[in-house]
């Protein structure tokens, strides 16, 4: 049987045999395709499954006082009488910045003083009274200003009436003593006329004697002795007369005297009660003294810390400052900056105190500044809403850990400056990342 010779053709060629051989190094490629992108599949899945990476918060955040700008501000407020200081002016603790107007202020005090000045004059007068004294002694404070035409026309009036009312008791008792001799000397009249009328009636009464024994005898008439009895008897009468005026009379001086010691007392109740009524209206006057005084030394509005004046918000003068009115602020110049970031509700439950975070500052070149380390300081109780941008956010108040080492070839930091802050939250898995929302879609899609 003869033999039968196949055609030979090169590779590339349509050929049988070409077309083998490319079949066979396609499924070769794609199995090693397939290989490289299953281990690079696996690679990744093990490195995500094993390489954990550290979250972090994204807030954006402004510097601010660590004690936070001081508000000036008036309790009553009042007209402006001087501005002291502008925009941006450095000022001490205590320094004045404005001075409202003192006129009311001041006249008021002026009459609550003056007040307060009759009440001690009046007083010092009723105690030299009540004392008996020959003078009023004035309080060392009050004597100390003699010589202020206020105070000499309040200290003489005090007293004149002192002299009026001293000099009125005394012509009383005067009058009264008067009268009491004056009935005295009625008693010894008639004690005199007693005594005279009972010698009388004593010479009466023994004629009387002799005459009725005559009578007895039948030598004198009837009519002789009827007329002595009747003497003796009007001159008896007489002196009990007589001695009924002298104990009526005595009475009269006794009254007399106790007028007189009346006269004493009613002074002495009367200058209780004024004294009393003093203590009231003293205390009152020292309440309203006091405010007087506070309100005036308010009209010099401080600075109640160090540091720059700031929105500034008055600036005519004799213009009104409304009562509560914040006037302007005043930022601390010695106080601690810190940094006040917004976090978004959502992300408040992995924010805690002592959290660290890393914080750039926006202002700052970002190649020369590099980012600044801290720790979140304290988080705010509750949500903060800002009707004016429409947004709500909890403040994470963040300090930074060392800041001259960070910011050492910047400016310094401003208040008001911002920030940009990342608040470090706790690893994860790289494969947590990935699946997480893929994860959160499976559980809604399940919910719904």
């Amino acid at each position: 049987m003869p033999e039968v010779v196949t055609p030979f053709k090169l590779p590339g060629s349509n050929s049988v045999y070409a077309r083998e051989v490319s079949g066979e190094g396609i499924r070769a490629n794609i199995l090693v395709g397939m290989a490289i992108s299953l281990l690079l599949i696996g690679g990744v899945g093990a490195w995500a499954a094993t390489t954990s990476l550290a979250g972090a918060i994204i807030a954006s955040g402004t510097v601010v006082v660590e004690s936070s700008a001081k508000k000036v501000q008036h309790q009553t407020g009042g007209i402006v009488g001087a501005i002291l200081v502008r925009e941006g002016d450095r000022v001490d603790e205590g320094d004045i910045l404005v001075r409202l107007d003192e006129t009311m202020t001041r006249a008021n005090l002026k009459i609550i003083a003056q007040q307060y000045d009759r009440t001690v004059a009046r007083r010092a007068r009723l105690q030299a009274e009540r004392l008996g004294l020959s003078e009023i002694k004035l309080p060392n404070d009050l004597a100390k200003r003699l010589g202020d035409p206020d105070v000499d026309a309040l200290v003489a009036g005090e007293k004149a009436l002192f002299e009026s009312r001293i000099t009125a008791d005394t012509g009383l008792k005067s009058q009264l003593q008067t009268r009491s001799e004056q009935l005295g000397r009625q008693i010894e009249g008639l004690a005199a006329q007693r005594k005279a009328t009972d010698w009388s009636a004593a010479l009466v009464e023994k004629d009387y004697d002799s005459l009725k024994s005559l009578y007895d005898k039948k030598l004198v008439p009837l009519e002789r002795v009827s007329d002595l009895q009747l003497e003796l008897s009007r001159l008896r009468g007489e002196s009990g007369r007589l001695a009924a005026a002298i104990a009526e009379t005595e009475g009269k001086i006794s009254e007399t005297r106790l007028q007189a010691l009346q006269v004493d007392e009613d002074m002495r109740k009367d200058v209780n009660e004024d004294l009393r009524e003093l203590d009231a209206k003293e205390v009152e006057l020292i309440e309203r003294k006091v405010v007087a005084e506070d309100q005036l030394a308010r009209t010099e509005i401080r600075a109640p810390r160090s540091g720059f004046v700031q929105e500034l918000a008055v600036h005519t003068v004799g213009g009104v400052i409304a009562p509560g009115e914040t006037i302007m602020l005043i930022v601390p110049e010695q106080d601690r900056l810190v940094v006040d970031a917004m976090v978004s509700p959502g992300s408040i439950d992995d924010v805690v105190p002592g959290q660290p975070v890393s914080i750039r500052f926006s202002a700052f070149d970002a190649t020369t500044t590099p980012e600044c380390k801290g720790t979140v300081q304290r988080v705010s109780a509750d949500l903060i809403k800002d009707p004016q941008r429409q947004i709500s956010y909890f403040v994470a108040r963040t300090v930074l850990d060392d800041q001259k080492s960070c910011l050492q070839n910047t400016k310094r930091l401003q208040p008001g400056m911002p920030a940009e802050v990342h608040i470090q939250t706790g690893e994860r898995y790289v494969w947590s990342y990935v699946m997480k929302p893929l994860s959160d879609q499976v559980h809604r899609a399940f919910r719904e």
